[in-house]
């Protein structure tokens, strides 16, 4: 009797076992992490930056290929890449932002959706009182 996770038996097993097992294996952890960023703060940033710099170099250095012209490979393309609209749609996109910002100030005209009525089914038997 008494073996349900809320039994006083389970909880004290589980506290024992939070301050044995896996308490030691926690404050490890944090400790490593905090080593490991006291030696990254601690590291000087110049040195780092150049290490990625000379990287960044060894690697352009043998990927070097043979440029071709930019005459050939443009494309008649609008530079910011979005196509362009016609004046008849600017002006469609113009008419309904007013309107929704004329709306916005006039508020909702329509109910609440907790106090819409719904007309009945047509399907649905009707009910004579007597």
């Amino acid at each position: 009797m008494g073996k349900s996770s809320r039994s006083s038996a389970i909880k004290k097993n589980n506290q024992a076992l939070k301050k044995k097992v896996f308490g030691p294996v926690e404050t490890a952890r944090i400790e490593r992490q905090n080593a490991k960023l006291l030696a990254l703060a601690q590291a000087p940033k110049e040195l780092v930056m150049e290490d990625n710099k000379a990287d960044q170099e060894d690697s352009t250095s043998t990927e070097k290929e043979p440029e071709t012209s930019t005459k050939d490979t443009t494309m008649d393309v609008d530079e910011d890449g979005k196509p362009k609209r016609s004046k008849r749609e600017i002006a469609r996109m113009q008419e309904a932002r007013k309107a929704r910002a004329v709306s916005k100030l006039r508020g909702s005209r329509s109910r609440p959706r907790n106090q819409k009525e719904f007309p009945a089914h047509k399907l649905k038997k009707k009910v004579h009182k007597r």
